[in-house]
Parts: C-alpha cells; sequence; structure tokens
C-alpha cells in the first residue's frame, strides 16, 4: 500500500529532516517516547513527547512534521532551526508497548517514560522550554513567586 501522507512525501524531499524509518510505517505505530533533536555544533534536545502513535503525532494535521511544513510549530527553537537550515533529527527514545494489565498503569507507564527523558535531557540544560502537562502557573507567574521568594530570604 502506497502512503499518500502529504507531510511524508514533503519530509521525504526535505534532506535537513530526518526520522528514524519506523516511525514512517503507517501500518505498525509506535507507542512510545520520540525525541526532536537540532544539530549544531552537536546534537541538542529541544523536545521530548510521548504518544501511542509516534506516526500519528509527526504526520497528523497538528504533528511535529506537518507543523514544520506549514511553518507554524509553536516550538520557537526548533522552528529557528529550520528556518536557519540546520539539521532536524527526530528519532524514538523508548518504544512504551502496551502491557493491557490496567488502562491507569499503561498511561502512567508512558508518562513516566516521557518525564524520565525529559530529566535527562534537562539535567544537560536541553529541553528547558518544557514543562509537565496539567495545570500550571505561568512562567511569569513563577517569576514573580521567585523574586517574592528572594526577597523573603534578603530579610
Amino acid at each position: 500500500m502506497i502512503n499518500k501522507n502529504k507531510s511524508l512525501a514533503w519530509l521525504d524531499e526535505h534532506k535537513k529532516i530526518t526520522l528514524d524509518e519506523a516511525i514512517k510505517d503507517v501500518n505498525n505505530p509506535v507507542r512510545g517516547i520520540y525525541g526532536i533533536f537540532v544539530k549544531d555544533e552537536e546534537m541538542r534536545c529541544v523536545y521530548v513527547g510521548r504518544t501511542s502513535s509516534i506516526y500519528q503525532r509527526m504526520f497528523s494535521a497538528e504533528g511535529h512534521i506537518t507543523k514544520l511544513m506549514n511553518e507554524n510549530h509553536t516550538n520557537l527553537q526548533l522552528m529557528a532551526a529550520v528556518q536557519s537550515g540546520k539539521e532536524i533529527v527526530i528519532k524514538i527514545l523508548e518504544k512504551v508497548p502496551f502491557k493491557f494489565d490496567n488502562y491507569y498503569k499503561d498511561m502512567q507507564r508512558l508518562a513516566s517514560a516521557e518525564n524520565k527523558y525529559i530529566d535527562i535531557y534537562q539535567e544537560k540544560n536541553q529541553c528547558l522550554e518544557q514543562v509537565p502537562e496539567g495545570t500550571r502557573i505561568s512562567e511569569n507567574e513563577w517569576e514573580d513567586m521567585k523574586l517574592q521568594n528572594s526577597n523573603l530570604k534578603g530579610r
């Protein structure tokens, strides 16, 4: 069966973006953790994600490759890298297959694996624009709290 996905066709023509071949297989979707890297002087992780289908996360209407193709990706480091012609590498960091023993445990395994990789790359001062999902305070609120906290310590 020929895959007629326009984002996949665009990717095949775009030689500065490479990704694991296993991701391109629409018939065997990989559930797991993926990383998006920019190749400067060295390989630098700009995003870690989790999904039940890395193919869908890349090539759907809201997928990473589709957003890059349409030049409307929200990760500013990634967009700047593409616009400046730097090499982008997308790879599977870990496959996290369903165990089907318990829905919540299956979902948590995926979330925990993602957090593990975010922690790994943030320790290397990479992936610094990523925060955990869910309700969170804004960066501005965090900065205000940080300032208030430092003022309290200075007393």
